[in-house]
């Protein structure tokens, strides 16, 4: 719910992504109607869920592995364009890439996290720009899933890292935004506290 008690209108939402192409929009939006319809078919849940114990996310995959992020915090879905190289970065810092004239840093999820590059799959070719604390950021995607509304009792956390909610039963990794925004790793070329 909103500050005005007026439901949150997730249609509206998912149109205001800005998705680079008609094309795109299109396939994502038959993608997100087979999801409807999958999820219609199924049983129905017991439990109702009231908003504050949900979480929507943007789903998408990297790789082998499943991410999600806060739909709130997603600025924009987009095909990758040219990544220009940065030299002297970390590894997970694939590069950065120019918005309309916005110059985004483009980051590779499994790196930052420490899991090799899956073997045989093609360079990621969607990116998600979130936004939180003042910074933007594009994280690298193989494809987009799209929205889907979790319980928060089905995401374990994970211990010893704030960086993540935590994982859901289907393996998705709910990553904590504001928080994986402020981690001192994403600081390049700033001076230490000794400097």
């Amino acid at each position: 719910m909103t500050n005005n008690d007026q439901p949150i209108n997730w249609e509206a939402v998912w149109k205001s992504l800005n998705w680079g192409d008609d094309d795109r929009y299109q396939r994502a939006e038959r993608q997100l109607l087979r999801q409807r319809a999958r999820q219609y078919a199924a049983l129905v849940k017991t439990r109702d869920l009231r908003p504050e114990d949900a979480r929507s996310v943007l789903t998408f995959r990297l790789g082998d592995e499943r991410y999600g992020v806060d739909v709130m915090l997603v600025r924009s879905v987009r095909t990758v364009d040219k990544v220009v190289r940065v030299p002297g970065v970390p590894a997970f810092y694939r590069g950065v890439i120019n918005v309309r004239g916005r110059i985004i840093t483009v980051m590779d999820l499994r790196l930052f996290f420490g899991a090799a590059p899956a073997e045989g799959l093609p360079e990621p070719g969607e990116l998600v720009i979130i936004q939180a604390n003042h910074l933007e950021i594009g994280l690298l995607a193989h494809q987009i899933d799209g929205v889907v509304t979790l319980a928060l009792a089905d995401i374990q956390p994970v211990e010893h890292t704030p960086l993540v909610h935590g994982v859901t039963k289907d393996q998705v990794v709910v990553i904590n935004v504001p928080q994986f925004l402020e981690d001192e790793r994403l600081i390049v070329g700033g001076l230490s506290e000794g400097g």
